[in-house]
């Protein structure tokens, strides 16, 4: 019934007189309900005994999918935080560039800087905005300046990036030139 009259909870509650916990424990089925309770729902969100029956037996369908009842605007309107999708920026690569150069994954990145575990992963993968004082916070833990970082910023490639197109080209090359390149990188290495 709460779902069909597009509530979420804390609405339902207030309309029904009772906790939105209340709620939701009854309907996750974790606590029972008289017939005269049930009445008083059904009476307070607008249902007839017809529909209450359709309902029943399965006429009328009631969605078991509880997002479309949440406030999106709130969502919308809220100052990112966190990103439905990344935004991978230059100084998202640098700090990146940074923590490999000390040779630290994240995690143990995360809790040197006394930030949530994975936080330099959500940083590093474009999904949390970047503050100035964040940035310092991290450069300053790894023990870099931030004129060394600002000097990165200006690099058109970095060390992480080139590597990562060099894998690229690899995998994509068939075996004889594999057997051809190889010599030459040991040689360099």
């Amino acid at each position: 019934m709460r779902l069909l009259k597009k509530l979420n909870r804390q609405q339902a509650g207030v309309l029904v007189d009772n906790s939105s916990k209340n709620l939701e424990r009854l309907e996750n089925g974790r606590g029972s309900i008289s017939i005269e309770k049930f009445r008083e729902f059904q009476e307070k969100y607008g249902f007839s005994d017809f529909e209450i029956e359709a309902l029943r037996s399965g006429k009328i369908e009631a969605s078991t999918d509880a997002n479309p009842v949440r406030n999106k605007d709130k969502i919308k309107n809220r100052p990112d935080r966190r990103f439905c999708h990344r935004r991978i920026s230059r100084e998202c690569k640098v700090l990146k560039e940074l923590r490999l150069q000390k040779n630290i994954d994240q995690y143990s990145a995360s809790k040197l800087c006394g930030i949530g575990k994975n936080s330099i992963g959500f940083i590093e993968n474009g999904r949390v905005t970047l503050t100035d004082k964040k940035i310092c916070l991290i450069v300053g833990t790894y023990g870099f300046s931030m004129e060394y970082f600002n000097q990165l910023l200006k690099v058109p490639l970095l060390r992480h990036e080139i590597i990562e197109q060099c894998q690229n080209i690899i995998e994509k090359m068939d075996e004889n030139k594999l057997r051809i390149i190889l010599p030459m990188l040991q040689s360099m290495g």
